[in-house]
């Protein structure tokens, strides 16, 4: 009875002992949520209109030159002179921005607990077809063929489900979710499955779960750290991604990092266009890129997008990505006057007219993530309180935790 008595009162004791941990915050206010939220969208804006010229230009190439600005490339040649400067007047209609915007259309109207069959049923009425590629036109081409998620991105019926295409849209799911990687994961989860699978998920969860923690953090180097923990160890994607910090730790010179890259896993890529080629669109590659102009940007915003943009490939897409992770880290507030006032305070929208005007008020895309990352804040158990009349917002300390599954796309 006694020794039954003991054993009851110890593990009553830990069991207090454990609810009595006080839970972890991170703080951060609401103002400066929005102008983070902000630099995000505005750092995706400027890297892919910085990159746009050059896009699949540079296949398995370093680009020779650096750009200074915005340019057109005249379409007489890949010379530095065929490449003209000009200044935008707002930021344009790509698909690294209007399918996120199609997955806030889809989270505004169906709420935080939107399914992925909500989200590819408004895809298949809203999306013009000829606006989507790769993993995207294969899962749209599934949706009307009646193949829903997760299937629509599964490698029996996409030979894309390796490309970059989630990598590309995964940013919102970061912005959505500051500091909470378990949750940005679930977003990445059920919407990368849409058109991706294995590391084509992957690079996702990777992306943004850089973005969960660029809200707190500075340290590019450890920004890159975090991303890697949201993903699985043994994917072939996570190799990629410690190979070229191992490299970045060995080479002060990025473009020995990129030659040490393309011999290894230059030409691994296995969408259907790209198989033994020049043409790369593998999310592992083109992640890579990414994490090269992180590291070797050194959080300074005009060398990040160059590294990124000189790594070739998908080169609007992957300075878009290493933007927005690092404007989102520096705030709208940080992003120097030069890239972000071309840009304007609106959004070109020639994909989605139903839904948006021609014109979309870029502080309202921001307004509406925010709000959204608000509720998500508060479904994993943070709090928003007044100070000094200001908003604060409490957010629990979440640890990232990688897929227990490893899935490998397999033809």
């Amino acid at each position: 009875m006694n020794r039954s008595f003991s054993s009851f009162f110890i593990i009553m004791c830990l069991f207090t002992v454990l609810c009595s941990r006080e839970v972890e915050y991170r703080q951060i206010s609401y103002e400066d949520y929005l102008d983070k939220v902000d630099g995000a969208w505005l750092g995706q804006m400027i890297g892919v209109t910085f990159g746009e010229p050059t896009e699949f230009r540079y296949q398995g190439k370093i680009v020779p030159f650096n750009l200074d600005y915005y340019y057109k490339h005249t379409g007489k040649g890949n010379k530095r002179q065929n490449y003209k400067r000009y200044t935008p007047d707002g930021a344009p209609d790509q698909d690294d921005v209007y399918i996120e915007l199609l997955f806030l259309h889809c989270i505004k109207n169906y709420g935080i607990n939107v399914t992925a069959r909500q989200i590819a049923e408004e895809w298949l009425k809203r999306m013009d077809y000829n606006r989507v590629w790769h993993a995207n036109k294969a899962a749209h081409t599934n949706f009307m063929k009646g193949i829903w998620p997760p299937e629509s991105g599964n490698p029996k019926y996409n030979r894309h489900a390796d490309d970059i295409d989630f990598q590309i849209e995964s940013d919102l799911f970061g912005i959505i979710s500051p500091g909470l990687p378990q949750e940005s994961n679930r977003w990445c989860d059920k919407v990368g499955h849409i058109m991706n699978y294995g590391d084509g998920v992957y690079g996702g969860m990777f992306v943004a779960g850089m973005y969960t923690i660029a809200f707190f953090e500075t340290d590019v180097q450890k920004i890159v750290s975090w991303g890697l923990r949201c993903i699985p160890k043994e994917s072939r994607y996570a190799k990629v991604i410690r190979d070229v910090m191992d490299w970045h730790k060995q080479y002060s010179d990025w473009t020995y990092t990129w030659n040490e890259l393309q011999k290894k896993w230059g030409n691994t890529d296995s969408c259907p266009d790209g198989k033994g080629k020049p043409f790369n669109i593998d999310a592992k590659m083109n992640g890579a890129y990414i994490v090269m102009g992180l590291l070797y940007g050194e959080g300074d915003f005009e060398k990040t997008i160059n590294i990124a943009m000189r790594c070739g490939q998908d080169s609007d897409c992957n300075p878009s990505n290493a933007a927005g992770i690092l404007g989102c880290s520096l705030g709208a507030s940080g992003i120097p006057k030069k890239w972000k006032a071309p840009m304007k305070d609106f959004i070109y929208n020639i994909s989605m007219k139903e839904i948006y005007p021609g014109r979309i008020p870029r502080i309202e895309i921001v307004k509406t993530t925010a709000e959204i990352g608000k509720q998500l804040i508060m479904k994993n158990g943070g709090k928003i309180i007044k100070k000094n009349g200001r908003e604060i917002l409490n957010i629990p300390v979440q640890e990232p935790v990688p897929p227990k599954k490893l899935e490998i796309s397999k033809w």
